[in-house]
């Protein structure tokens, strides 16, 4: 039989050992009782809803970093640069009025300067209050729609509301979005005058007044899918796969309950027949989503929709068809592809929404000429499911 009495020893003496050498590594850390020496000349650009500070730093080896202080809202934001730039640039300013900026000079160890250096800054207006200044809300079919221009790209939500029979304010629709222009709308309510508010808040959670107005909407119902049908044209993509156009409209989200092609090149175009003759006012469409397909693989990115009400048997492009709108889907995210926030997913679950112009003219046949897929494939593409809403004529 072994014996361990002599092998228990030295691994309590190696446990000893190297604890002995940690406790001596850590107690040779010291601390920097240095004051770091505070920045100077600094310098102020004023930018939307924000400014940029430049500033000479001190030769000062116990400099580690430079924080910026400021109070916005009743709110402390904090920004850092570190010893390797001059700049820093404090954001989320909600107007243009007269701020104080502390800059404080940080050592290794921690240790602030207790005297900042304390300059007063006045952004320019901010983006969000930019784009309140040009917002449009409008009456619409359904409802109402409220259009606007971001020309900084900046991170918003933008909601539209309505006030209910009760006489309450209720939340609508809500777009997070940095898109350069665009819309939200509010829709399936009833032809009767109702009041709509919109308002805007920024990703520091500032916020705009309310815009209000009183609009009657237009009448409008989603297109009954039943009578949706196949008009199959000489010069039409064929399905691939088995996928064929009547489960563009089966109301089934299950894989392999799409349309889907596989020839080479761009453009292709199918055709449909809506069954009734309508004046639309907006078309949604679902992408693929399993197989980490949304916003990827051969989902379509961009297409045109054409309308007519008599198109030419031979399926050319001839003056039978007209040009309705174009669907250029935009990830709410603006993710990298392979990458999905809430709201990307959101926005897959719910359907892609595009409008038509209230002065499109009404169409029965429906084509849909397909320029762009999200992974760039030449020819190949699928579509999920797809839902009309307008108005029937007789």
């Amino acid at each position: 039989m072994k014996s361990y009495k002599y092998i228990i020893p030295v691994i309590i003496a190696g446990f000893l050992f190297i604890f002995s050498c940690r406790e001596e590594e850590l107690g040779s850390i010291t601390k920097d009782s240095r004051i770091p020496a505070t920045v100077s000349n600094v310098s102020i650009e004023r930018l939307p809803g924000a400014v940029k500070l430049t500033y000479d730093l001190p030769k000062d080896d116990a400099l580690s970093y430079i924080k910026a202080e400021c109070v916005m809202n009743g709110v402390l934001r904090e920004v850092k640069s570190s010893v390797y730039q001059n700049t820093l640039t404090v954001q989320g300013f909600p107007d243009t009025l007269l701020y104080e900026v502390k800059l404080y000079s940080v050592n290794r160890s921690e240790l602030v300067n207790p005297e900042p250096v304390t300059v007063n800054v006045k952004p320019s207006n901010p983006p969000f209050q930019n784009v309140f200044k040009n917002l449009e809300l409008v009456t619409d079919f359904g409802g109402a729609t409220v259009s606007f221009e971001n020309p900084d790209e900046a991170d918003l939500a933008i909601t539209i509301m309505n006030v209910d029979s009760l006489g309450f304010w209720t939340q609508g629709e809500t777009l997070y979005t940095k898109k350069i222009d665009g819309y939200v709308s509010l829709h399936n309510m009833d032809t009767i005058s109702t009041q709509f508010g919109v308002y805007i808040r920024d990703r520091w959670n500032n916020m705009t007044d309310t815009l209000t107005a009183v609009l009657k909407p237009m009448f409008e119902k989603q297109l009954n899918k039943e009578f949706f049908a196949p008009w199959i044209l000489p010069t039409d993509e064929p399905s691939a796969y088995g996928w064929t156009l009547p489960m563009l409209w089966d109301n089934s989200m299950a894989d392999g309950a799409g349309f889907h092609t596989n020839g080479s090149g761009w453009p292709q175009w199918i055709t449909i027949d809506l069954g009734v003759t309508a004046k639309l006012s907006r078309f949604r469409y679902w992408q693929r989503q399993t197989w980490d397909c949304g916003y990827a693989d051969r989902n379509v990115k961009k297409m045109e929709i054409w309308g007519s009400e008599n198109p030419n048997p031979d399926g050319s492009w001839d003056d039978s068809w007209y040009f309705l709108t174009t669907v250029d889907s935009q990830k709410p995210s603006g993710l990298p592809i392979g990458q999905l926030s809430s709201e990307d997913v959101q926005m897959l679950n719910d359907g892609e929404e595009f409008k038509f112009s209230l002065d499109t003219p009404p169409a029965r046949y429906i084509r849909f000429n397909i320029l762009e897929t999200w992974s760039g494939a030449k020819g190949a593409w699928f579509i999920m499911e797809i839902a009309f809403w307008g108005g029937e004529q007789n």
